[in-house]
């Protein structure tokens, strides 16, 4: 590599180095940036004029590479970056090469820092007497960075246009409404519970729970809806939670960093309701979703629906009212448990019964309960059909609802999956393991109290990372529904074989609970 000082001996009738007047030209016209780091992690003087630019700095001279960076990436992306260096030196290979894109936070003069995206390429130099010497070039992709961000949004914006078509098809729009302002309150509770005040420990906890729930309720609307964008903010969300979840002590600054995933969330909610708030209602007949127009060629189009409550004023004898909420239950229901499998690879089929027995008063609460049994069961009873196959059970697990009145006017509600069975055994050191009951505690109890300790708050037997919402609040948030209907939950399982609930609930307050 030549310097300027030796170009000027070359003036004074030296040969000319062609090499370094070549090489100084490709730094002064390349539109990467160029620069080399030596063994000892020091910027050399010589670099490409667009270096000086991306970088922001006008001379490299005793400049160490980590810290030329640092002020511009952060010490995560400068320990990737010196880590990356560190094994090519290591390799000792000619012309070894690597790559990262990273965040750069540049400073602006009015003290701005807006964001840009580089690519760094690491390149181990080929002559033996530079040994450690590696090329360094950088190029600005913010725009093409941009341009993918914005693609990738706009697929999701379509995928979730065809997926809302698709679930106010299958659902209807009295349904979909109805689904959109539970998520939306949802939203606002979350917004109330995380302003909450909160100094002691009791309190931060409580608020994690509380915030848990919401999102765990706006999950299953999402997978109901089968709006996979919201389904997957809601994920993400509850994971970060779920991290907290598993400190020893919480603060107030540990909810923070919540805002980046709870600002996904919001963002996913309100592109659903920016897809529908335009939609115009159109006039429809007894019993139709959507109506339609003629075009001159007699194509039939599909008239967007407006979102309300209420479609239809006609009245229904009480007979149609309870089988219609019957039919919208069980077609909730059925679809849960066909995404459900499909998400997790399982096949199953769900066997409903009794439902037209629901009365209103306790709509919500079987419809939340069994959503968490369906789920539960899906996620760790069912075994996957090569394994039922292996088991010599039916590729198909099977799985059952009943509701039913009694003659004293309480109700009994059942339901039961095929699958593998709760192991007690793995309950008890599970639930050890979490801290949840000591282990001596743990030992003493017997089979049938063992496998009650998955209604604990925090129980799950998913291991970290796995699919799904491993935060262990599904059977809790049943015994929770439940109890709140002053009901009670019994449970039972044969390893191997089944696992079944039975949930009895009181009379309703007042024959009128059922109307409407």
């Amino acid at each position: 590599m030549s310097t300027s000082a030796q170009r000027r001996k070359d003036d004074e009738g030296l040969p000319i180095d062609e090499a370094g007047l070549a090489q100084d030209a490709i730094l002064k016209n390349s539109a990467q940036g160029i620069l080399f780091v030596d063994a000892a992690d020091c910027v050399m003087p010589q670099a490409s004029t667009a270096a000086y630019a991306l970088l922001r700095r006008r001379d490299f001279t005793d400049v160490r590479f980590q810290d030329l960076l640092r002020p511009l990436l952060g010490d995560k992306a400068v320990a990737t970056i010196q880590a990356t260096l560190a094994g090519l030196r290591a390799e000792a290979a000619v012309d070894a090469g690597a790559g990262i894109g990273v965040e750069v936070r540049m400073p602006n003069g009015d003290g701005s820092l807006p964001t840009a995206f580089y690519r760094f390429e690491f390149r181990t130099v080929a002559e033996r007497s530079a040994r450690g010497l590696i090329m360094v070039s950088i190029a600005d992709e913010t725009a093409f960075v941009q341009q993918s961000r914005e693609l990738a949004d706009l697929r999701i914006e379509v995928q979730t246009q065809a997926e809302l078509l698709r679930s106010i098809l299958h659902m209807g729009p009295v349904r979909f409404a109805a689904s959109v302002k539970k998520t939306d309150a949802a939203m606002a509770a979350i917004n109330r519970i995380l302003k909450k005040p909160a100094r002691e420990q009791a309190a931060f906890r409580n608020k994690l729970e509380e915030t848990l729930d919401e999102v765990d309720r706006i999950r299953r609307e999402g997978a109901a809806l089968k709006l996979s964008a919201l389904e997957n903010a809601a994920r993400m969300f509850e994971d970060s939670l779920l991290e907290l979840r598993s400190r020893s002590t919480l603060s107030g600054g540990d909810f923070l960093p919540l805002a980046v995933k709870l600002d996904e969330l919001f963002g996913q909610f309100a592109l659903l309701r920016s897809l529908t708030k335009n939609a115009q209602p159109q006039p429809t007949e007894a019993g139709a979703s959507f109506a339609g127009r003629l075009t001159q060629n007699g194509t039939q189009i599909i008239d967007a629906p407006r979102f309300i409550a209420a479609l239809q004023t006609c009245e229904k004898p009480p007979l149609a009212r309870a089988a219609a909420r019957a039919g919208k239950l069980e077609n909730a229901l059925l679809a849960l448990t066909e995404h459900i499998a499909a998400e997790f690879t399982r096949s199953a089929a769900l066997e409903c019964s009794g439902l037209e027995q629901v009365p209103a008063a306790y709509q919500a609460t079987v419809k939340n309960v069994a959503v968490q049994l369906i789920r539960n069961a899906l996620i760790h009873g069912v075994e996957a059909p090569p394994e039922r196959l292996q088991r010599r059970k039916p590729a198909r697990a099977a799985l059952r609802l009943t509701f039913k009145s009694l003659p004293d006017g309480s109700f009994d509600m059942r339901f039961a999956d095929d699958g593998r069975g709760i192991d007690p055994q793995l309950i008890r050191e599970t639930a050890a393991a979490k801290g949840l009951i000591s282990r001596a505690d743990a030992a003493a109890l017997g089979d049938r109290q063992a496998i009650k300790l998955i209604f604990k708050s925090g129980f799950t037997t998913l291991p970290p990372g796995a699919d799904g919402p491993p935060h262990g609040a599904g059977l809790a948030l049943v015994r929770r529904y439940i109890d709140e209907a002053g009901g009670k939950i019994a449970l039972a399982s044969l390893l191997g074989h089944d696992t079944r609930f039975k949930i009895s609930l009181p009379a309703c307050p007042s024959a009128a609970a059922d109307a409407g």
